[in-house]
C-alpha cells in the first residue's frame, strides 16, 4: 500500500508530534498499475491493481482495474486467479462496456491453459484431466458468441472453437492408436466410436474409422471390419488404408509446426 507519511515538526503548544497519513487517489493508483501493464511487468501491475481494489473497491477505476487485473494474472500464467477475477468482474459489472471482452478472455485463459496438446499423448488419468481445459475453453467461447455475436472478438473465438474440436478429436485418435498398439482392441474401438460420435466433420474421423476397422480385424470380427471399411470408402475414398497402407501407430499427431500459433494476443 502506497502511503505518504509526513511528520510535523514539534510545536510549543503540542506535547506530541502529529502524524498525517495520505493515500494516493484512485486515479493515481490506476495510472501506476496501467503503466506497469503497458510495460508488461506483470507482478508490479498485479500488486498495484490489487492496491487499487483494496483501497477503492467502487468506481470506474475499480471496474476497469478489475478487468485489467484479470488480464495481468493471465499474462503472468496465474490462470486460476485470472478466471476467478473475471468471474467476479462479470458478476459485479454486468453492464460494463467491455463485458464482451471479459467473456472472451475467459475462453482464452482456458485455451492457453491447455498444455497437454503440446505433448505426445499417453492415455492415463492425468492426460484425460488435461483435456478439461480445452473443453472448458470451448464452452466459454460458445457462451461468449451466444451473448455477443457481433463482438469484434467473435470471429477469433469461432476459429479457436474449430481448432479445439480438431485437437480434441486428434487426442482421441492418438489414444485409440495407443490402445491398438498395446493390443487393447476393444478399448481402441470404443475410443474411435466416441470420436466419430462426438467430433463429426473433424480431420480425425477418417483415421478413426480406419483404426476401428483394423481393431475389428485383429479381433477376428471380419464382418464389422468390412462394414467399417465400406463406411470409410464411402466417406473418404482416397484414404490410404483402403489402398493397403498400414496405420502409423508411432506417429505423434501433435507437433508444434502443425499447431495454430497465435502471435498476437488480444
Amino acid at each position: 500500500m502506497f502511503l505518504l507519511t509526513s511528520i510535523s515538526a514539534c510545536k510549543k503548544n503540542k506535547k506530541k508530534d502529529s502524524v498525517e497519513v495520505t493515500k494516493y487517489s484512485a486515479e493515481v493508483l490506476y495510472g501506476n498499475a496501467k503503466r506497469y501493464l503497458d510495460l508488461e511487468i506483470w507482478d508490479n501491475a498485479i500488486l498495484n491493481y490489487n492496491n487499487l481494489r483494496n483501497q477503492y473497491p467502487f468506481g470506474r477505476y475499480a471496474e476497469q482495474g478489475s478487468l485489467e487485473l484479470a488480464y495481468s494474472y493471465y499474462k503472468n500464467y496465474e490462470m486460476e486467479l485470472a478466471v476467478s477475477t473475471l468471474e467476479r468482474f462479470i458478476k459485479n459489472y454486468p453492464a460494463h462496456e467491455h463485458l464482451d471482452y471479459a467473456y472472451y478472455l475467459k475462453g482464452l485463459i482456458f485455451f492457453d491453459s491447455e498444455r497437454g496438446l503440446l505433448q505426445k499423448v499417453k492415455p492415463d488419468d492425468s492426460i484425460d484431466r488435461n483435456q478439461e481445459n480445452a473443453k472448458q475453453s470451448f464452452v466459454a467461447f460458445k457462451t461468449f458468441i451466444e451473448k455477443f455475436p457481433k463482438s469484434k472478438y467473435a470471429s477469433d473465438a469461432q476459429q479457436r472453437m474449430i481448432f479445439i474440436r480438431n485437437q480434441l478429436a486428434a487426442y482421441e485418435l492418438q489414444v485409440a492408436k495407443y490402445y491398438l498398439r498395446r493390443k487393447a482392441y476393444v478399448a481402441s474401438i470404443n475410443r474411435c466410436k466416441y470420436l466419430i460420435e462426438s467430433y463429426q466433420k473433424t480431420n480425425s474421423v477418417g483415421d478413426a474409422i480406419a483404426v476401428m476397422s483394423e481393431a475389428y480385424t485383429q479381433l477376428g470380427q471380419n464382418d464389422l471390419a468390412s462394414s467399417s471399411k465400406l463406411v470409410l470408402q464411402k466417406n473418404y475414398p482416397n484414404h490410404g488404408y483402403l489402398n493397403g497402407e498400414e496405420i502409423d501407430l508411432d506417429k505423434n499427431i501433435f507437433s508444434l509446426k502443425d499447431l495454430w500459433i497465435f502471435t498476437k494476443r488480444k
